[in-house]
């Protein structure tokens, strides 16, 4: 699921800095449709900042071999579970100032390289500063306590949902033996037989002749 989950956010990627290399200089003018580029593409770019400091945090547990897993479905917004009974301070650590390393690159990149000027520009530079503060606020604190506990914080994210116990009767299905089953098919099949010999109208043998009815030779 990773490597799909890489091409999606690489085709993400892509379209941005298309996007932003054809149409960023519109941004810089007047009327609705400067506006509405602007705020478009300064979202995409804050989209890629929130991205790359997910797969930030991923790269710092794969670097010390901590227990992950991923979504089920393209669609999820987070990139992984970190196992936070399974993994140890260390790599939570690791994992954590990873994706702020990466936001903190998002900041340099659109404080340094983006074209002054641009709605574009200031929409980017706005949603990852907020990116930031939502990392200081959510994601520190669970640094700390990691720090000052010892145990980790339940970062468990989407953990994937418990399998569902099985009903009363698929247990009974697996606890009957296969002869019962069997029996049970068989003599299904000798009623059902037996039913359709019936409709067919063949007549009664001598025991079950009633008096007085005639016999069909």
């Amino acid at each position: 699921m990773f490597g799909r989950i890489a091409l999606r956010d690489l085709a993400i990627l892509a379209a941005v800095v298309l996007a932003w290399a054809t149409l960023a200089p519109l941004t810089g003018r007047e009327g609705p449709l400067a506006d509405g580029l602007g705020v478009v593409l300064g979202v995409g770019a804050a989209i890629c900042a929130y991205l790359g400091h997910e797969w930030g945090h991923l790269a710092g547990a794969a670097a010390t071999r901590s227990r992950v897993t991923g979504p089920s479905t393209l669609r999820s917004v987070s990139l992984f579970h970190f196992d936070s009974k399974a993994n140890d301070r260390r790599q939570f650590l690791v994992m954590s100032f990873a994706g702020f390393a990466m936001t903190g690159l998002a900041i340099a990149i659109v404080y340094g390289a983006l074209p002054e000027g641009l709605l574009a520009t200031r929409v980017a530079r706005g949603g990852v500063v907020f990116l930031g503060v939502l990392t200081v606020v959510l994601e520190v604190p669970l640094v700390v306590w990691a720090l000052l506990r010892n145990d980790l914080p339940p970062v468990d994210g989407f953990a994937a949902p418990p399998p569902q116990a099985p009903d009363e009767a698929e247990l009974l299905d697996r606890a009957e033996p296969p002869d019962a089953t069997n029996e049970r098919t068989g003599a299904n099949d000798r009623t059902g037989a037996n039913d359709r010999t019936g409709a067919k109208g063949l007549a009664p043998t001598p025991d079950d002749a009633t008096p007085g009815t005639p016999l069909v030779r």
